[in-house]
């Protein structure tokens, strides 16, 4: 049997969201305040290109849970980069 070769990278931008709240401000006027958020489950890890297999597409993105379940799995062999280093353009796939 054949190793699935993936390789995936790890953005660290999605552990968090952008939340706007209204404040009351003086003189009876609301203003939208922004504030970062932690996201309770994640999906950080991205696939960017997947051999020989169905099972995971290009642009998928994972949470922690399953990319250790992966990891698990000796009929994969996966390689976790930083953002950008295996993508050449932000555009999809």
């Amino acid at each position: 049997m054949k190793k699935i070769n993936v390789t995936i990278e790890y953005d660290e931008c999605m552990r968090k969201k952008q939340v706007q709240k209204k404040v009351k401000r003086p003189g009876g006027r609301y203003v939208l305040d922004r504030e970062m958020v932690p996201v309770k489950d994640p999906k950080c890890w991205e696939v960017i290109t997947v051999e020989n297999t169905v099972k995971l597409t290009p642009g998928q993105r994972l949470t922690e849970r399953q990319m250790k379940a992966f990891m698990k799995l000796s009929s994969y062999n996966i390689t976790v980069g930083l953002p950008g280093q295996f993508r050449v353009s932000n555009s999809r796939y």
